[in-house]
């Protein structure tokens, strides 16, 4: 096994929709006190050595023994000056958020990833009680701030475990999040994952069906061109059996109205715009923006269809939809809280990865 064959693996994964959208998932692979973890920003279906940061574990390590203060920023940028000063000597790239994750787990290879699949039980309202029943050995975190805080809860849990049990989980589902599974080997981690997706998919009692359906060409060339005059942004529009249904009116569209994980926020934005089927889209969009101090980013049209500023954000909202589908197995849909959503928002780590993606 080698660096070249997990940049092969992380390709073939990140090439697969149902497993990677644009640049979410990261993965790693442990050799001589060395970890190559991947760099903050870069999209595994197309990452190549470059894509990947070395880092000295036993520097890595050493973090646990300092206390970083209590202030969300503070913390994070004292955290991320010693992430950084962990690498070998010649590496600029900057690490994945969840490196410290990566490096703790004591697995020769990681690959952590954001299935629509599984995220319809880690962003549902039964979740940690689907995840307990049909996967036993696995470890549940609850929705906690992603970066140290969720490494250093993950490592509090699993030395809990292993203090119980004498073992490490192999498989770890993150509330909003999606899931770690570690191995030996590529071929096991593949294997793990080939069950719990084809374990998940016995339990789903409804697909989501995204056939299209057409939207009015007179409607849509208005709303279009509404769209681009107010972004500047060219605007892609689509519509299916599954938006249709949940277009139909605002109680309907409440279960894919926030943000499942920081992927959302960070690519199709923390909440899609709602536009009634008789209302202003341009008045929608002002309240939006004045509201929120932001563009959104979907603009979802009542019995009409959903429209993308850009190509980027439309992926995410066909998972944010297929999510809720999935969710609707496991007691429904579960969305971030607000705080958390706040958080991710200001957040200087995804800021940079929203703005560093390859694809």
């Amino acid at each position: 096994m080698s660096l070249q064959t997990l940049i092969e693996e992380s390709r073939r994964y990140g090439s697969d929709s149902r497993y990677v959208l644009l640049g979410g998932g990261n993965t790693s692979y442990k050799d001589g006190g060395v970890l190559y973890v991947k760099a903050s920003g870069w999209a595994l279906s197309s990452i190549g050595s470059s894509g990947f940061v070395r880092m000295d574990l036993a520097r890595m390590e050493t973090i646990w023994d300092k206390t970083y203060s209590t202030d969300d920023d503070e913390r994070e940028e004292e955290v991320l000056k010693d992430m950084m000063a962990s690498r070998l000597e010649g590496e600029s790239a900057r690490p994945s958020v969840e490196a410290l994750l990566h490096a703790l787990l004591p697995f020769t290879y990681v690959v952590h990833l954001h299935p629509a699949l599984v995220n319809g039980i880690t962003c549902s309202v039964e979740g940690q009680k689907a995840v307990e029943r049909n996967f036993p050995d696995a470890l549940w975190i609850e929705l906690v701030k992603p970066g140290f805080i969720l490494a250093k809860i993950v490592r509090q849990r699993l030395a809990l475990q292993k203090e119980k049990s004498g073992k490490t989980a192999q498989v770890i589902f993150l509330q909003n999040h999606g899931v770690f599974v570690g191995g030996a080997t590529l071929e096991e981690i593949a294997t793990q994952y080939d069950q719990i997706m084809g374990n998940i998919e016995s339990l789903v009692s409804r697909k989501p069906d995204f056939t299209p359906l057409e939207i009015d060409p007179k409607r849509k060339a208005g709303i279009v061109s509404t769209l681009e005059h107010l972004t500047g942004a060219t605007i892609v529009a689509a519509f299916n059996r599954e938006f249709a249904h949940y277009l139909t009116d605002e109680r309907v569209f409440s279960r894919i109205a926030s943000s499942f994980t920081p992927d959302h926020i960070v690519y199709s934005g923390f909440k899609p715009l709602w536009v009634g089927e008789h209302s202003s889209v341009e008045e929608a969009y002002a309240t939006f923006e004045k509201t929120y101090g932001c563009e959104p980013k979907i603009i979802c049209v009542q019995n009409t269809g959903v429209f993308s500023v850009g190509e980027k954000p439309l992926p995410l909202f066909f998972d944010t939809v297929a999510v809720s589908v999935y969710s609707e197995s496991f007691g429904g849909p579960f969305f971030m809280d607000e705080a958390m959503v706040l958080f991710i928002r200001n957040w200087e780590v995804e800021k940079y990865r929203s703005t560093q993606v390859t694809t």
